[in-house]
């Protein structure tokens, strides 16, 4: 049984370093304790500070899609009161111990004979609680298996402890990014409210495009951030148009944003996988582009998406149109340029949504 039980906490163990879905490694949790200590059915409750009330997180068991719809308030109920008092609890038999609360097997019609309750401690709070219902073998739960909960349990509290991370990290991320947006558009880089839409767009298209998850994400906050660059230039580009014969040297200034862009980024972690697609947003499908002359596939999809999303965005959102014809005129050269400065596919996909 040792060997059984060591052999599941590595395996949870492994789990915690290779995932951060957090109700996927709870469900894990609960599966390998109800395995170990040889239960019917087995729950994660965590703890909402704001109602005191208890929801079930992660459900293992006949009832498992029933049970999630219910609510167990603390100090209600014996998950309630190992809430409330921060204990586990051994039952033996639930119809005998008035802290009992049938209400949620009659609704469900499961029977509940015993049980064994462990409290989820993160920081000296609680913030839930976890158990195992029903002994299959015999009668009775017994202390080995109350510890053996418990190990469980630290292993499940070790889950919440990175997934609160993991939700700083995100919340870090997003403050960011949100005043590195501020800048652009403090620097007259593009009207309120632009980069926004460029990113909605964007996201359309690679939705269409098949693009999911991180690479859907990365797509996201490459499209946001992906003028950064002309934050650091802007001001040599506006002395520049001060001076007579200095339009090679603003060009220049303007051309060396995407690598000054992704340099900027170097310096943030979190950014490292939109780097490569700030850096070739400016590459032409055919190879003409900068700052390397990236032709077709080499160019990274993102970018090549942003390409043409800027562009449209630019005859859309960055100056007046004085009339239809001038408008369509635009977007017609737009798309002429497919298989030349654009990729055919991120143009069709255009249209298709415009």
């Amino acid at each position: 049984m040792q060997i059984l039980q060591l052999n599941a906490l590595n395996n949870i163990s492994l789990e915690l370093t290779r995932t951060t879905d957090l109700d996927v490694l709870l469900n894990k949790i609960i599966k390998y304790a109800a395995i170990i200590v040889k239960a019917e059915a087995a729950s994660i409750l965590l703890l909402d500070k704001e109602k005191n009330e208890l929801y079930f997180k992660a459900s293992l068991g006949k009832k498992s899609k029933e049970i999630k719809k219910y609510k167990v308030k603390v100090g209600e109920g014996i998950a309630g009161w190992v809430a409330e008092k921060g204990k586990s609890l051994i039952v033996d038999d639930v119809v005998k111990d008035t802290r009992w609360n049938k209400s949620i097997d009659r609704s469900t019609k499961f029977t509940t004979k015993s049980l064994i309750c462990v409290p989820l401690i993160l920081e000296k709070e609680i913030v839930g609680v976890m158990e195992v219902i029903n002994k299959k073998d015999t009668a009775y739960f017994d202390k080995n298996d109350e510890d053996i909960l418990n190990s469980f349990a630290n292993q499940a509290v070790i889950a919440l402890w990175n997934a609160n991370i993991i939700e700083d990290l995100n919340n870090y991320f997003i403050h960011i990014t949100e005043i590195l947006i501020q800048a652009l558009e403090n620097e007259s880089l593009g009207p309120k409210g632009y980069f926004m839409r460029l990113a909605r767009l964007a996201t359309q298209i690679g939705n269409k495009l098949e693009i999911t998850g991180k690479d859907y994400n990365n797509l996201y906050y490459a499209s946001l951030l992906h003028d950064i660059g002309k934050v650091k230039l802007s001001r040599n580009i506006d002395i520049s148009f001060n001076a007579v014969g200095s339009f090679n040297l603003v060009q220049n200034e303007i051309n060396l944003h995407p690598v000054v862009g992704a340099n900027m980024l170097k310096q943030i972690n979190l950014f490292k996988d939109i780097i490569p697609i700030v850096k070739h947003h400016h590459e032409n499908y055919d190879g003409t582009g900068y700052p390397d002359g990236l032709r077709g596939e080499e160019i990274p999809l993102a970018s090549r998406i942003i390409a043409v999303v800027e562009d449209y965005s630019k005859i859309i959102y960055n100056k007046p149109i004085e009339s239809h014809s001038e408008n369509d005129e635009a977007l017609n050269k737009l798309f002429s340029l497919a298989e030349t400065k654009y990729d055919p596919k991120v143009i069709k996909t255009l249209k298709e949504i415009i």
